[in-house]
């Protein structure tokens, strides 16, 4: 088996430097575009199988199913033989061939293991069952971290689909001992001796309700309890946690404070770092950073949110975009579709006009 691997480039901007906005779209000759920083290219005359977007690069099989990545203004193929599936986050890129699991980290390839069908990735993180080695295990940071060992998936010793969750940075399962355990910054702490009723996992968060009913977040190595009774209903983000407690008050744990927004039930959606809420009157409000910013007088039915920004397109049938703490008023022409990526909003006008929008400025 064949694997091509950058060696440069890809991946090595240091997280707190400045990311290159990406998108990508096929138009209606079935050639395949990429937006990136501000140019669009051509980079396919055909359509491809898939593409994922990440932060830092695009990865998708093309028509001959080879699978390519794009950054930086460099195509490069990253494997020639059959792929069973891959994915693109902020800092990764996981792809498998059968059941081999390997990642690109930074200037990395690292082989996580030769037999996994079982696995879950976050932006730096992977969660992942080793079969050859019966061991469960975590990436992060270029090691790799036994966890559990000596286990028999498939025997009731881990339900990946229910009982291991990741996150951008920090995962959290029950292993067959029913002990719930958090895997943050390569170390593999227990929270829970006995399992818990439910948990969700965000950047640097953990928020789950215990066999008690008492409603608890994890937060950068600390524990909190949030609540006595479990809330009617929570999620989780980046650094946050919404939910609506068992009396009444809906409120919002943000890096370690608690915001109460208002007694009421109200609908509201999370996704990264924001939280789009409908407020006491009705009215359509995010918190990002936060910072509440109303942004309509009515909370619409559909909402695309994720990373720093919001996108909807309200009753006079202007497409709006709430981004890094400005609202901008991006189209009145009738919108085929639209879309996210990070924070930079794609939508299809007519036919076949594609136009992206990112940081206050317009894009053919």
């Amino acid at each position: 088996m064949k694997y091509f691997f950058l060696a440069i480039l890809f991946f090595t901007i240091s997280i707190t430097g400045y990311t290159q906005p990406f998108s990508a779209y096929t138009n209606i000759r079935n050639e395949f575009f990429i937006f990136d920083n501000g140019s669009v290219n051509k980079i396919e005359p055909l359509k491809p199988v898939s593409y994922k977007i990440g932060r830092k690069g695009i990865a998708y099989l093309d028509n001959q199913s080879i699978l390519k990545l794009y950054s930086d203004g460099t195509l490069n193929t990253i494997n020639d033989m059959v792929t069973t599936s891959f994915e693109i986050s902020d800092n990764l890129m996981m792809f498998r061939s059968g059941n081999r699991l390997s990642i690109i980290d930074g200037n990395k390839a690292v082989l996580l293991s030769k037999l996994c069908e079982n696995y879950k990735m976050g932006d730096s993180v992977v969660l992942f069952y080793d079969i050859n080695k019966r061991s469960f295990n975590g990436y992060y940071n270029g090691e790799i971290i036994e966890l559990e060992s000596f286990l028999n998936l498939g025997v009731n010793d881990l339900k990946f689909d229910s009982t291991v969750k990741v996150s951008d940075n920090i995962g959290a399962y029950i292993n067959y001992n029913e002990q719930f355990k958090v895997f943050f910054n390569k170390q593999s702490e227990i929270l829970e001796n006995q399992p818990v009723k439910e948990f969700k996992v965000g950047r640097n968060l953990v928020g789950y309700i215990d066999i008690n009913n008492i409603f608890k977040i994890y937060y950068k190595g600390q524990s909190y309890i949030i609540d006595p009774f479990a809330p009617k209903s929570f999620m989780v983000g980046d650094d946050l946690v919404a939910f609506q407690s068992n009396d009444g008050y809906f409120k919002i744990f943000y890096k370690g404070n608690l915001f109460t927004i208002g007694y009421y039930e109200p609908k509201y959606q999370v996704s990264d770092r924001l939280v789009a809420f409908e407020d006491l009157n009705g009215y359509f409000k995010i918190f990002h950073e936060g910072i509440q910013t109303q942004i309509d007088i009515y909370y619409p039915e559909k909402i695309l949110i994720g990373y720093n920004s919001m996108a909807y397109v309200n009753k006079n049938n202007f497409l709006r975009l709430f981004s890094l703490g400005k609202l901008y008023d991006i189209s009145s022409m009738s919108i085929n579709e639209y879309r996210l990526d990070y924070d930079v909003l794609q939508y299809k006008v007519g036919f076949n006009s594609f136009k992206i929008f990112h940081n206050g400025q317009y894009y053919n």
